[in-house]
Parts: C-alpha cells; structure tokens; sequence
C-alpha cells in the first residue's frame, strides 16, 4: 500500500513536471497554434496499465492543478476539458480489450479527444462554433502525438523495470 501511494505520488510529480517544461517549449508547429506532443499524457497511459482508474483519475486532477498554477487558469480552463473527455475516450476504447485495440491504439484516441476538447471549450468560449473548423488540423496533429505517446508509453513499459513489474503478466498482450 505504501509502495503504491509512492509510486502515484512519483508518477503525478513527473506528470506535472512534463507538463511545466512542455508549456515553456515554443511551439514548434507555427502553421498549427497549440499543437502539443502531450508529454503528460506519457504518464496518464503508464497509469492506465498499472494502477485502478480512481489512481489514475487522480494523477489526471493532481496534474491539472498544479500545472495551473504555473500556467493560468485559462490554460487549466483549455486542458482540463481535453483532459477529461480524452481520459473518458480511453477508457472506453480500453474496454475493447487488446485483441480490438492496442496500448498504442489507446493513445491515438486519447490525442484526438484531447483536441477535440479543448476546441469545444474554445468554442464555448468564442461564442462561435467556427472554431471547430480547426478540427482537422488540430487532429493530424494529435493522432501524431497519440502514436508518438504511446510509443513512448509501450517502451517505458518494458524497459523501466519497475513499471513493468507493475505491469503484470495479465497486461501483456496490450504491449505491441
């Protein structure tokens, strides 16, 4: 138990710490505004294959929190609802179980709810659903990141000892 809270406790540190240094990157993607590789959602996808969804849940909210408090609220407001409906995606997707999708599969989702997310609430915000006109640009971008995210994921799964202790044997067959 005690184990368990400090590897929560670590993997929220490094989520909010991923997410600090990706909001001080400049955006590299002139032509696309607020395209972002995600690297938070690095370790919300270690999560989902090594903890319960409450832990996970509360990794996504500790996240969410202290990240604002370096970023705004405004940029809490954008990534708190592609957060969310991203985390809800994945989950739902999870549940098709490896054979229909696989880890990698999972975070290609969660990239596009993300963006989707966040173009909703920029959409609420500008009183205007034009905004989503932005959509397909924003999701070549954010299938991108899915892919390279959970690439990233699937590899620290086998790899970082620790995590894949944690990522018993049941959880294999998700590892592409």
């Amino acid at each position: 138990m005690r184990n368990e809270k400090i590897y929560l406790s670590v993997l929220t540190a490094i989520a909010v710490l991923l997410g600090i240094f990706e909001n001080m990157i400049p955006a590299f993607f002139a032509f696309a505004p607020g395209a972002k590789i995600g690297l938070p959602n690095l370790i919300i996808i270690i999560a989902m294959f090594t903890l319960n969804w409450r832990q996970v849940w509360t990794i996504q909210i500790l996240r969410l929190g202290f990240t604002a408090l370096f970023t705004g609220f405004s940029v809490f407001l954008y990534s708190f609802a592609g957060a969310v409906l991203s985390l809800l995606a994945m989950y739902v997707v999870k549940q098709f179980g490896p054979r229909l999708i696989s880890m990698i599969g999972i975070s290609v989702v969660g990239g596009f709810f993300h963006n989707l997310g966040q173009l909703l609430v920029a959409s609420l915000i500008a009183q205007s659903p034009q905004v989503l006109y932005y959509l397909p640009v924003l999701t070549i971008f954010g299938l991108l990141a899915g892919l390279a995210i959970g690439v990233g994921a699937n590899q620290m799964i086998l790899r970082v000892e620790n995590i894949n202790r944690l990522f018993n044997n049941k959880n294999k067959e998700w590892l592409s």
